[in-house]
């Protein structure tokens, strides 16, 4: 567990409003569970994750990791959950975050300026506002004279006046720990058996308690997710960042608005990423390197100074100095070694090319293992599969392999050897021999001058 004070994280509510039978955290934002990216803000202000889940969300107990999960059943309001999350929090001073757990935009940078604010003021509860105009559901701001927070206005119930108020509660708080465990079971369901944290505020104001607010200049922080239509625009704006935290440490987006990539790719300086690519998962892109237009990349590792157009590549890796597509598509499994060339039209999918071999063109190779300066000519494929299961194709250094040729597997083809145009390989070829015909016969390999398609 992370030493630090506790950080809180609201996540039993039922989300009925997604209409989904995924929880609302659950919701992917950028390849990642909403609750993933509040989880690491909470981490990133140094503080140990206490996660409030009910029986609706409990499946978002797999992601949390190392934090603590406290169940809130029935879900009975954010004030509740906070009550819950208490019980599961060793008894102690200090400070506690207290955030929700559909708020991805949250910065951990805000919630520790939060932390300073609160100490600076010698306030009991520090709470998150931010200039959001004066359409919107969330509480207004009152401040008195000093600066502080005199009160929180519940929209409903604010005058005119009040309303027209920018300022606004957008719901993340630091509190001194020992008045929270003080504060919270003072507060009372309303008429609907709810009890909610925003009483909080009124709480300490009556008892004379300082509150402070730190008003963020980026009010999409505090941007919460009921809906559909909030969930994309949570992921438009966690997608701008990614890529401008990438475009700031060297990689280049041509019309990025076009691009996408999740928030587990790693991109090395000076890759060049071209329109319309989609660079999803686990992917990590090595220096050098140029991607698109219109190339789908997920949970894939490519080298240095390779070069991937229009293409689709998902669970393969790819050396440095590989050249794809356009019109290529790699499968799960798929490994090219260095320098490796593969143009239209061709898939490779659980197999090894080694280092300098081309594929140029309309070929299949599947569950193989392909030596090294080997040329795959156009229509080539291994017929892996029998009907009942996979088999091997392995093919020696330096071979070439004619056109439209068939190699049924388990074959292996020799090194330097060669098959003829339109053969139909069912036995294995020695080394340096060609093999020809259908189904193609063995003989001895007369030396060729051009080695390339």
């Amino acid at each position: 567990m992370t030493a630090g004070p506790p950080g809180i994280v609201l996540a039993a509510g039922l989300g009925t409003r997604m209409r989904s039978q995924t929880p609302k955290v659950m919701h992917l934002v950028a390849g990642r569970p909403l609750l993933s990216h509040v989880l690491d803000g909470v981490r990133g202000a140094g503080a140990r994750p206490v996660v409030v889940l009910s029986k609706e969300s409990e499946p978002a107990r797999a992601i949390v990791g190392d934090a603590i999960v406290a169940m809130q059943e029935p879900p009975r309001g954010t004030g509740d959950a906070v009550r819950v999350a208490l019980g599961a929090i060793p008894d102690g001073s200090g400070e506690a975050f207290i955030v929700y757990g559909d708020t991805p935009l949250l910065r951990a940078s805000t919630l520790r300026a939060l932390a300073e604010l609160r100490a600076k003021r010698g306030a009991q509860l520090a709470l998150l506002s931010g200039m959001v105009g004066t359409s919107n559901a969330y509480g207004r701001v009152v401040r008195d004279a000093s600066g502080d927070v005199a009160r929180v206005v519940e929209a409903r119930l604010a005058t005119a006046e009040e309303k027209r108020l920018p300022e606004s509660n957008l719901g993340a708080y630091a509190v001194d720990l020992a008045w929270l465990r003080k504060a919270v079971p003072r507060l009372r369901a309303n008429e609907t058996g709810e009890i909610f944290l925003t009483d909080l505020v009124a709480l300490a104001a009556a008892e004379g308690a300082r509150v402070a607010a730190y008003c963020t200049e980026d009010p999409d922080e505090a941007m919460g997710v009921n809906t559909r239509v909030e969930l994309a625009a949570a992921e438009d704006v966690v997608r701008r960042r990614i890529r401008e935290r990438h475009m700031l440490a060297g990689v280049t987006f041509h019309d990025p608005g076009s691009s996408l990539v999740d928030a587990d790719v790693e991109i090395a300086p000076d890759v060049v990423v071209e329109r319309g690519s989609v660079l999803e998962g686990k992917t990590r892109i090595g220096t050098g390197t140029r991607i698109g237009p219109y190339t789908i990349v997920r949970d894939s590792t490519i080298g240095a100074r390779c070069h991937v157009e229009q293409s689709t590549i998902e669970g393969a890796t790819l050396e440095d100095d590989v050249r794809i597509g356009p019109y290529s598509h790699l499968r799960p499994g798929a490994y090219l070694e260095k320098g490796v060339e593969m143009g239209n039209f061709g898939e490779v999918k659980n197999s090894r090319l080694g280092k300098g071999t081309k594929m140029h063109h309309f070929s299949y190779v599947g569950d193989a293992q392909v030596g090294q300066r080997v040329n795959v000519s156009a229509g080539v494929i291994t017929l892996n599969y029998d009907g009942v299961r996979k088999n091997r194709t392995e093919i020696g250094d330096d071979a070439f392999i004619g056109s439209d040729s068939l190699l049924r597997a388990p074959i292996k083809v020799g090194a330097r050897s060669q098959t003829g145009a339109g053969s139909v390989v069912t036995k294995d070829v020695p080394d340096d021999m060609l093999a020809v015909g259908v189904p193609a016969r063995i003989r001895k390999k007369t030396e060729r001058k051009d080695k390339t398609t």
